[in-house]
């Protein structure tokens, strides 16, 4: 490739990724459905056909924004379950960085969980598997803890829903204004998803 064709792509991508930001930002704010190509076009600075020079629709934008975010989350998650601590700790980190990933990637985290309904076809079964990918992270650490003795006789696929469930449903009713910080707030769930409510009585 000369540096004609080098610069030639290195600029094409970095439209791609200015489509990306400003379709993010507009999904955000108006959700998917109300968010238009026209309006992403506009605020880019190029025609709606420029825009269709790089996504096929405003779907595969979503799928690209989804995919990216999910992705992103994958590979942090990932990490967390194969460091060298023993199983129970990286539960728990791994709980705390979902968690988190809520306050760092708060527009991606909203597009996720608000319009990735707006998915078909081949498109939404992609998402669907990135999204068992990130379950099957949890369920196979469930897994090990109870081959450790560490787990008690529960059902791993409800656990695993249930962790996931309950770290999913923060995004909604979470306020930093009403609660704890969301590094606390973390601690706190962790404790409870690990560890439950109410004492043991002798």
């Amino acid at each position: 490739m000369n540096r004609q064709s080098k610069l030639k792509k290195t600029n094409r991508e970095a439209r791609r990724q200015e489509i990306i930001r400003v379709a993010i930002d507009e999904f955000y704010e108006h959700g998917y459905q109300k968010a238009s190509i026209r309006d992403i076009a506009n605020k880019v600075g190029v025609t709606q056909a420029a825009i269709y020079y790089h996504f096929k629709n405003k779907e595969e934008i979503l799928f690209t924004i989804i995919e990216n975010y999910t992705t992103n989350l994958f590979f942090i998650l990932s990490s967390c379950f194969t460091s060298n601590k023993e199983p129970l700790e990286k539960l728990r980190e791994a709980i705390r960085r979902k968690i988190l990933f809520i306050k760092t990637e708060k527009k991606g985290v909203k597009i996720i969980i608000e319009d990735k309904r707006f998915l078909s076809g081949v498109l939404k079964k992609m998402a669907k598997d990135k999204e068992k990918a990130i379950y099957t992270l949890f369920k196979s650490n469930l897994e090990d803890l109870k081959k450790a003795g560490v787990l008690r006789d529960v059902h791993l696929s409800t656990s695993t829903f249930t962790i996931l469930g309950t770290i999913t449903w923060l995004y909604h009713w979470y306020s930093p204004q009403k609660f704890l910080s969301i590094e606390k707030m973390a601690e706190n769930i962790e404790d409870v998803l690990l560890f439950g409510l109410v004492e043991k009585t002798p």
